[in-house]
């Protein structure tokens, strides 16, 4: 069992397990020794991640009271979520591309499919990182069945990739053929040819990243992957120092499905960890939700980039089969998470109608928000938190980092001149409209995943995390707030406790009823390959589990359903029933059409590796409630600008599970507060969980 709170002396443990989060601002790091942990948080530095990481490795490594060499040796799990790849996308930074397709098809992907963007009136396609200079038509052909209809030309094939490399200076190229998920033959072939003709240039193939039916997807996803296949440049420089300091077990790298994978696996699908950081404080969270024995809830990660939102039911994070990346539909298997810029570090500014707007530009770590010190001058959330009293400026980080709140107020001033607005009323401002942007991409995912919010939680996380959750809980109506012991690491620990999985998918595009054996054959196929992959990854096959899914849609139809099986063989009536009924409640009665075939599109085995890795504490059966404590301190909050309300502040590491309070109140972490507004009831939980529900559904004061 874990509890939160940080020890200054040695665990005694022979092993511990790290999770590192690499965020936009902070580098987040949990140590345990299977009793006890350990947390630490380092500024990021975007050109280094690794000097963050390496950063909290030493804070931790210090407050556990030995070396970071002596502390390395005995890791026997490190797991990293990264944004390295997440940064390139945004950045736009990749390796150039170059892109091998079937002839006369080479305009498929230039075309953009995804989502359009509002960019002063005018709606842009996606930006994809190919020119039409850098696409090139291969002269063969593979029907549908699998059957070669023209057969690839060696010479052609070389030629395209000498005038891609030679002449257009690409540096990582892309194949995707047509129906090459049927018969990767041709791919292959190019692949070979490529390791012949331009060794050093990586060859990323479409049927091998997403063996699927859907050609878009199944190109966009090699496109990227080439393009963000620099990306891992950085773990690299990681590994290497991490080993130099003594760490003798490979470094797992946390996934956008909710799992590690080992770093050989990443350089091949290196999109994989487009979303590695969300993809782990999702994880983590769905363990948060289980040990509380809650049946659904919402995760918001506030961090001090942006707000990153994914629902939770029956204990697990919800997925999609076709994550969207930037805003280009590919065909990753991701967990689903929606991502503003509204975090701790976005930036308060004046639009050109003079009303003040919040992110996405952020201020990150560097320079920071004004009241960091470290050159930044711009007002962002954090610097409103703290001049609102939210935030003790001398207890920023345990008392590692003092904050500057005269430089937070001079900033809000500046903000609130040419409005005719006194620094505390534009930092109330920004404060509500924080609030605002952050409930509208609530309310965006509860509609769209047709939830009644007031059967949720919201499972709060994230340094800024617990300062905002209760009002988004009543903004959205949603039942209550959970802030986790672990709530400004939450990402890190999911780094800490993910384990390791494998995916192996393959098309079927069928309508029911389907033929049995040759879905049974396939599924018998896939599960012995996730066995084999996790098997290589070096985990023992009695430590290996694996689940089998269906994806279901109506007939060529884009909206789609993956809903769990028994085992090789299909209940297909019962497939079709469950298919319906879900299908009804997330889009309504009336989008199911009678008499309209369903498709089985594809079938997938998930093989899950369980190893070495953190818990969260399970609540303690038959406790009852313990008196409350005794306030540390108060402290004055501006809830308006006519004047402050005195709250009672309390330390969580004065908190005992069963402990009960009533709002308004202040809990202050070593890194993190949670602000529990008039109209609330808290109760502690396990692992120094806070949880909040409303005395009156909805309604704050």
């Amino acid at each position: 069992m874990l509890n939160s709170h940080d020890q200054q002396a040695h665990g005694g443990a022979d092993d511990y397990v790290i999770g590192i989060d690499v965020g936009g601002t902070f580098t987040d790091v949990v140590c345990s020794s299977g009793s006890r942990v350990w947390r630490a948080k380092a500024p990021t530095d975007p050109q280094r991640f690794e000097a963050g990481v390496l950063a909290g490795c030493d804070l931790v490594a210090e407050k556990i009271g030995i070396s970071t060499e002596s502390l390395m040796r005995k890791v026997s799990r490190f797991g990293l979520g990264t944004t390295a790849v997440t940064n390139v996308l945004a950045a736009r930074t990749g390796r150039k591309t170059g892109f091998l397709t079937t002839a006369g098809f080479e305009g498929h992907l230039l075309g953009a499919r995804g989502a359009r963007t509002p960019n002063e009136g005018w709606l842009e396609m996606p930006w994809m990182p190919l020119n039409e200079d850098a696409v090139k038509g291969l002269r063969e052909r593979i029907d549908r069945n699998g059957d070669v209809i023209i057969a690839l030309d060696p010479a052609d094939v070389r030629q395209a990739i000498s005038t891609l490399v030679n002449d257009e200076g690409v540096e990582a190229i892309a194949v995707s053929l047509l129906w090459s998920f049927r018969n990767p033959v041709h791919e292959d072939m190019v692949a070979s040819i490529a390791a012949e003709v331009a060794p050093d240039v990586p060859v990323f193939r479409g049927h091998s990243l997403h063996p699927q039916i859907r050609e878009y997807e199944r190109s966009t996803t090699a496109v990227l992957s080439a393009f963000a296949s620099g990306a891992l440049d950085g773990v690299d420089r990681l590994e290497a120092k991490l080993e130099q300091l003594g760490l003798a077990q490979p470094l797992l790298l946390l996934h956008s499905g909710g799992g590690a994978i080992s770093l050989p696996e990443a350089r091949e699908a290196p999109l994989k960890l487009a979303s590695s950081g969300p993809a782990a404080g999702a994880v983590a969270a769905a363990e948060v939700v289980r040990a509380a024995g809650i049946a659904g809830a919402l995760c918001c990660d506030i961090g001090g980039t942006s707000v990153d939102v994914a629902v939770i039911r029956n204990g697990e994070a919800e997925r999609r089969q076709r994550a969207e990346i930037g805003g280009v539909v590919t065909g990753q298997s991701a967990i689903d998470v929606e991502s503003i810029g509204a975090g701790g570090g976005s930036i308060a500014w004046l639009d050109s109608r003079g009303l003040i707007r919040i992110g996405p530009k952020s201020a990150r770590a560097t320079p920071g928000p004004a009241c960091y010190g470290r050159g930044g001058t711009e007002a962002t959330v954090t610097d409103a938190m703290l001049l609102l009293g939210f935030i003790d400026p001398d207890n920023f980080l345990g008392g590692g980092m003092r904050l500057d709140k005269t430089a937070s107020e001079a900033a809000y001033a500046r903000l609130g001149a040419p409005l005719g607005l006194s620094a505390i009323e534009a930092a109330l401002g920004a404060r509500e409209i924080a609030i605002a942007e952050m409930a509208k991409a609530l309310r965006s995912r509860i509609a769209s995943g047709g939830l009644d919010p007031r059967q949720f939680y919201i499972v709060s996380y994230g340094g800024s995390g617990g300062l905002f959750s209760a009002e988004l809980a009543a903004a959205t109506h949603v039942g209550g707030v959970i802030a986790p012991g672990l709530s400004s690491v939450l990402s890190a620990f999911g780094a800490a406790s993910a384990d390791l999985r494998r995916e192996r998918s393959a098309s079927v595009a069928e309508c029911f009823p389907v033929e049995q054996a040759g879905i049974a054959e396939t599924l018998q196929r896939l599960h012995a390959e996730v066995v084999d992959d996790l098997k290589r990854d070096g985990v023992a096959e009695e430590s290996i589990s694996v689940r089998l899914e269906a994806e279901l849609r109506l007939y060529r139809q884009k909206a789609s359903l993956t809903l769990p099986l028994d085992g090789a063989t299909l209940d297909q009536g019962r497939l079709l029933d469950e298919f319906r009924s879900i299908y009804a409640d997330k889009y309504g009665e009336g989008a199911l059409m009678t008499g309209t075939a369903i498709e089985l599109s594809s079938v997938m085995a998930i093989g899950v590796g369980a190893t070495r890795r953190a818990q969260i504490a399970s609540a303690t059966p038959g406790l009852g409630k313990v008196t409350s404590a005794a306030p540390s301190s108060t402290r004055e909050i501006w809830l308006s600008s006519d004047k402050p309300l005195q709250v009672p502040v309390y330390a969580t590491g004065d908190l005992e599970e069963g402990m009960t309070f009533t709002g308004p109140a202040l809990f202050d972490a070593p890194d993190t507060a949670i602000w529990a507004p008039a109209n609330t009831a808290i109760r502690v939980g396990a692992g120094d969980s806070i949880i909040i529900d409303f005395l009156s559904a909805g309604e704050i004061h």
